[in-house]
């Protein structure tokens, strides 16, 4: 097989480093502006709700229908060229972030954080009704914003929303089930979007089924074409259309998709695929279960792999169908996992690690663990040890930054890794069980207790 090169590793001279670094604080400031703009236009926008429901008041006959609110938001869409809904929606949500979370709209009007960041935080946060509770949310989910994404943030705060629901996430799911649908939105030009608010889980296992399908096509087609361009089909961008196969990946599994939906059978599959594998194909979800849910004793959620929590019921149904389980057991203190209790050293540390990492660890990446490279922090070829405390899940781009740029890494006892930019800068990357772990503690004002640092993680 021709692989492709990367040439020597390389690294950036006094002069450009200097250049990269003050560019990366110019991009900081600029953040920092927007984030400043964005607190300005949420004020606007609710203080022009504001004036809405002052008229309704005056009008002394509230109506459903908000006739005043419906009508400025319509003057305010059509000078910006919006859609009135858009802003009507923009209108409640800037309402629901100045009057119930103020200390994240302030680290907005800061700089500190970003409008998606303080979206998260408050779409995550407006079901806590107390205001107490919801200072504790703000408090704990707050500090985690500083530090991570707004897309790792998500997990995060549902962790610690669901920590301090009163509501037991069992009987919001029985509830929110009801609400499951299809529809359909025209988007022009012979073309609409096919939307469905299912279950968590289910979404999720669709889509990576989607995608499984979609890679046996191109393999396919690869295996197809390499019979007429020969070793050159090799070094093809994967992003790239394929000789045999136009699509993009994305069109491939819209693709196979429509036929499941509309013919119960993977036709683009069996029509491109040498046989049919459309039988050997299943979804991978992972999900954490507590094992007081999973006996029956209890109703804690449990916790799908880098998206949030899956209802009780459900994790038991799919614990019942799974062929195999893996019991982990989790340090008390600190929320780290310690092992797992299988015995074959290769698949223990496979499993551990896919439970340890979830996603790719370069910070800011959500690449789902079983799409991911598992790689040596320090190269095997090095001296490297093939042990979870040297291992770690980077997605195919990552993994070759890491090798072939001035990227670094230290790979800390706990799993932490601590990434250190071109520039110098030092990026700090936890487990992401480990972080949803302290945040919900610190939630519930309980002190963890300590934990020995020198205790490293198995194998």
């Amino acid at each position: 097989m021709v692989r492709q090169s990367f040439g020597t590793r390389w690294d950036l001279d006094p002069a450009r480093r200097d250049a990269v670094a003050t560019l990366i604080e110019a991009v900081e400031t600029a953040d920092r502006m927007i984030a400043e703009i964005e607190a300005v236009k949420a004020g606007l926008l609710a203080a022009a709700q504001g004036i809405a429901v002052e008229v309704m008041a005056e009008l002394d006959a509230p109506s459903t229908y908000q006739l005043p609110v419906r009508a400025i938001a319509a003057d305010i869409a059509a000078a910006t060229n919006v859609a009135d809904g858009t802003i009507r929606a923009r209108m409640d949500d800037a309402v629901r972030l100045i009057e119930k979370f103020p200390a994240t709209y302030a680290a907005l009007c800061e700089g500190r954080l970003s409008r998606a960041h303080a979206s998260v935080i408050a779409a995550e946060g407006a079901r806590l009704e107390d205001e107490e509770t919801r200072s504790r949310y703000e408090r704990v989910v707050l500090k985690q914003a500083m530090e991570t994404t707004a897309g790792r943030l998500r997990p995060i705060a549902q962790a610690v929303a669901e920590r301090l629901e009163p509501t037991t996430f069992a009987e919001r799911h029985a509830t929110a089930r009801e609400a499951r649908r299809t529809w359909v939105d025209d988007l022009g030009d012979g073309m609409s979007a096919f939307h469905a608010v299912v279950e968590t889980v289910v979404a999720h296992a669709a889509q990576d089924r989607l995608t499984q399908m979609a890679m046996s096509v191109r393999d396919s087609a690869r295996r197809e074409g390499r019979a007429v361009f020969g070793a050159m089909i090799d070094e093809l961008d994967p992003t790239d259309p394929l000789p045999t196969d136009e699509r993009t990946m994305a069109q491939v599994r819209a693709d196979v998709f429509a036929d499941l939906v509309l013919t119960g059978h993977p036709t683009v599959l069996s029509a491109n695929a040498d046989g049919d594998t459309a039988a050997a194909i299943r979804a991978r979800v992972q999900i954490t279960i507590p094992a007081e849910t999973l006996a029956g004793l209890g109703d804690e959620p449990a916790f799908l792999a880098g998206h949030g929590p899956v209802d009780p019921d459900t994790a038991r149904r799919l614990a019942g169908a799974a062929h195999t389980w893996t019991r982990l057991f989790v340090d008390p203190g600190t929320g780290c996992l310690r092992t797992v209790d299988a015995y074959t050293p290769t698949a223990d540390q496979k499993r551990f690690l896919a439970a340890r990492d979830e996603h790719c660890r370069f910070p800011g990446c959500r690449q789902p663990v079983h799409r991911c490279d598992l790689d040596h922090t320090i190269a095997h070829s090095e001296g490297g040890q093939t042990a979870v405390c040297n291992l770690a899940a980077l997605c195919r781009t990552h993994h070759v930054l890491k090798h072939n740029s001035p990227w670094g890494v230290e790979h800390g006892p706990d799993g932490t890794m601590t990434w250190i930019s071109p520039t110098g800068r030092r990026i700090t990357d936890t487990p992401a069980p480990t972080v949803r772990f302290v945040a919900a503690l610190e939630a519930a004002d309980l002190d963890p207790p300590p934990s020995d640092p020198d205790d490293p993680a198995p194998f």
